[in-house]
């Protein structure tokens, strides 16, 4: 268990994970312009492969971009992050007292919400605390980026995304 986690607090079962349980309902996500440039970026030069990664921060603020290397047989469909780079990233963001409070990854041919293959594999994976998030690129000069949580009980609920103290999309309804 992660420091400062007492038995049953955790909302991350993987086993040692230092993810502690966090639910500020309906606060934005706080994503910085040169962190959402950083993933903007990094799905564009990906495409027409889908790329995946991870925010770091604390609570609902995101500080900083770790691109992950998709290993998925079929990139132009699917992601699976490096396993051994995913956790490198979690040990480092430990050890700055920070955690990973996203998963991103590009939607290179559909929109920014959640594939039935993406909420399977967030439940099944237990990784269910992070926030999820999506680049649209369906229209490459205009990609799109929405943020969602993926629930244990696979309920998908867009959160609205802030940048820098300003909204960066209105959240459909």
């Amino acid at each position: 268990m992660g420091e400062g986690q007492g038995e049953g607090e955790t909302g991350d079962k993987r086993v040692g994970s230092p993810v502690p349980t966090f639910r500020i309902p309906n606060m934005p996500f706080l994503i910085p312009k040169h962190v959402l440039a950083n993933i903007i970026s990094h799905a564009l030069e990906t495409d027409p492969e889908e790329c995946c990664g991870v925010l770091i921060g604390v609570e609902n603020s995101a500080e900083e971009a770790r691109r992950i290397q998709n290993n998925h047989s079929q990139p132009i469909r699917r992601y699976e992050m490096d396993p051994i780079a995913l956790a490198r990233a979690e040990s480092e963001a430990d050890v700055k007292g920070r955690r990973i409070v996203a998963i991103y990854h590009s939607h290179t041919h559909s929109q920014a919400y959640p594939s039935q293959t993406d909420v399977d594999n967030a439940v099944q994976s237990w990784w269910t605390e992070p926030y999820y998030v999506l680049i649209s690129l369906v229209e490459k000069t205009r990609p799109i980026v929405r943020a969602y949580r993926i629930s244990e009980d696979a309920t998908v609920t867009e959160t609205p995304i802030t940048t820098d103290g300003q909204p960066y999309i209105e959240t459909t309804r």
